[in-house]
């Protein structure tokens, strides 16, 4: 079988990427309702393990989740984080797979999985940085009774760590790091041995 030249590969990516933004798009919106309930769970169990007493609460409320703590009066302040800014980063990341010609090919689907799985634990991490730094900054004398000045500059600084470069940047790494060998077909930088 002839070998399809990189700019061919190229060709069939862009022809592929639409459809494939669609379909992203589609699975995200399917699975939101699974997996924000299950994020908020798993996020909690993790924040619950070493802290003590063990009051982290949250609870999903559609696309966001509520932030706050059992051992606190009722009318204590309490965050609502947007999920769908934590874990819309799926979307590109799918499209950019969907998209690659043969992904599925090989070890793909456990390349997507791995992947998949690497999206959830950053996710966690996003949602309990946001969690610890609602703690330390936001619930007044507490907050200043529990959290000394480093924990609450390093807190505050591992969000915004969170929301901005590695949401944005996660996608586009683990592509790249998942599919290394035909993203390297893809650009031209390597020239594919079999079909």
């Amino acid at each position: 079988m002839p070998r399809r030249s990189p700019s061919a590969d190229l060709a069939a990516f862009a022809r592929r990427l639409p459809m494939a933004v669609v379909a992203a798009v589609a699975i995200w919106f399917v699975a939101r309702p699974l997996y924000n309930p299950v994020l908020a769970s798993a996020t909690q169990v993790v924040a619950r393990f070493y802290e003590w007493p063990r009051a982290a609460q949250i609870l999903v409320d559609g696309d966001h989740a509520i932030l706050s703590r059992t051992d606190l009066h009722s009318e204590s302040a309490v965050l609502r984080v947007s999920l769908t800014q934590i874990n819309f980063n799926l979307v590109p990341f799918l499209a950019l797979v969907f998209a690659l010609p043969g992904w599925w090919r090989g070890r793909g689907v456990k390349r997507l999985f791995a992947a998949l799985a690497v999206f959830f634990a950053a996710h966690c991490l996003g949602l309990l940085w946001d969690l610890k730094a609602f703690y330390a900054l936001s619930l007044g004398p507490w907050s200043a009774a529990n959290y000394g000045t480093v924990l609450r500059n390093l807190y505050a600084g591992l969000r915004y760590f969170f929301e901005i470069p590695v949401t944005f940047t996660l996608p586009l790494v683990l592509w790249v790091g998942s599919y290394w060998d035909r993203v390297l077909v893809l650009t031209g930088l390597q020239v594919e041995a079999r079909r």
